[in-house]
């Protein structure tokens, strides 16, 4: 496939409408059923099922999509049903009808995400390194919607929200109905290896543990962030620009990532950006004080969100190869993405309540035992992942 055949703009299209409606619903929700009376314990039981449901639906998806061959038809039915499901939200149909409405949503919308991974490295194939200049219109997308949003909701009602995320969904729906299947070079050889006998690997448990961990560092930032810059006295307008500085330098990195992958080895980008994870934390816990500390601190979030995912989804398309590739996706972002984020905000919960900086000096150490495992994975000769590429479709 060459580059003047990639479908650039229709990739590219389904990342941005994607992460809009993300970057609509991540910070605005609480605040729409808050105006709507919710109570505190309601809101963060109703926004937390989004993220739960990114733990189940990618391995059924994987599975239905891998077993199937369907695979771009099922990203379009899992598209148009989070159209649907959403759409329930239009009206208010109480706290049980508004979660049962987000879970199927979410089994659809977070369902479809490793899947259309799998459709983008099926295009670029030899070029996977190229993967990250696709994915940073995702990052485009977020930062749109929550700088836009913020301005919008100053100006409109939040009751205006839930249109505006069915909008977003279905004009991501609609980016699907524009891509095609990637021509495939070689015919896809029978699945001869047992997909438990791959997942049993050394390598691969110690390389996904790490991953985890370093997900799970997450959880303080995500989730207290904010209100650790404001228990600091930090006004509404500085946390704004250190958070958007955030999304800048994951879009910096991610544009940069096919010249990083050209000049570095995969392993090396993935050691040097979970390490520089655990250094953020560790300034946010003691160096907060200072703004110059924060905003490198921020910048660092290039490294510790775009790096380690476009290095994480290089390494698994390398160890899955064509066969197992959906379902391996789907792993990646339900164990590592999923169980990480949603135990990281949890644990970060319980810590909070003792002290912020032990909060985030917990996420620091498990981004540092993630440095570990990761090492052990891609460099032990024993556990050498880059060395055994067990798939026989794999590039």
């Amino acid at each position: 496939m060459t580059q003047c055949n990639l479908p650039y703009w229709r990739l590219s299209s389904f990342y941005f409408f994607n992460c809009v409606a993300l970057g609509l619903m991540l910070p605005f929700w609480g605040l729409y059923m808050h105006s709507l009376g919710y109570h505190a314990a309601e809101i963060g039981f109703v926004t937390s099922l989004l993220m739960i449901t990114n733990i189940f639906s990618p391995p059924l998806w994987g599975w239905w999509a891998d077993k199937t061959g369907h695979r771009l038809a099922l990203i379009r039915w899992g598209s148009a049903a989070s159209v649907l499901c959403f759409a329930w939200l239009l009206k208010d149909f109480g706290l049980a009808g508004m979660a049962l409405a987000i879970i199927a949503c979410g089994m659809c919308w977070q369902g479809i995400n490793a899947q259309f991974e799998t459709i983008t490295l099926d295009y670029l194939r030899e070029n996977s390194r190229d993967y990250s200049r696709i994915r940073l219109w995702g990052s485009v997308g977020f930062v749109c919607a929550v700088s836009g949003g913020g301005w919008l909701f100053d100006r409109v009602q939040l009751s205006l929200l839930p249109a505006l995320i069915v909008v977003a969904l279905a004009l991501m729906w609609g980016s699907t109905l524009t891509i095609k299947e990637a021509t495939k070079t070689t015919k896809i050889r029978p699945q001869t290896q047992s997909l438990w006998r791959l997942l049993r690997q050394p390598a691969l448990i110690t390389l996904l543990l790490g991953l985890t961990l370093a997900y799970f560092s997450h959880g303080s930032y995500y989730s207290f962030y904010s209100i650790y810059l404001e228990q600091l006295k930090y006004d509404k307008t500085t946390m704004g620009l250190l958070w958007s500085l955030a999304v800048l330098a994951e879009l910096l990195v991610f544009a940069l990532m096919p010249v990083l992958l050209k000049r570095f080895s995969v392993a090396t980008i993935l050691l040097v950006s979970v390490c520089a994870t655990s250094l953020r934390w560790l300034g946010i816990a003691f160096g907060a004080d200072w703004i110059g500390i924060l905003v490198f601190c921020q910048l660092l979030h290039g490294l510790s969100f775009s790096a380690v995912h476009a290095c994480a989804i290089e390494l698994l398309y390398r160890y899955f190869g064509n066969d197992y590739q959906g379902r391996g996706q789907a792993l990646y972002y339900s164990l590592c993405v999923g169980t990480g984020q949603a135990t990281g905000a949890l644990v970060s919960g319980w810590l909070w309540e003792l002290s912020p900086t032990t909060s985030f000096v917990v996420s620091a150490s498990a981004a540092g035992i993630a440095a570990m495992l990761i090492s052990a994975a891609l460099y032990q000769p024993s556990l050498s992942l880059l060395r055994s590429r067990p798939c026989t479709g794999a590039n």
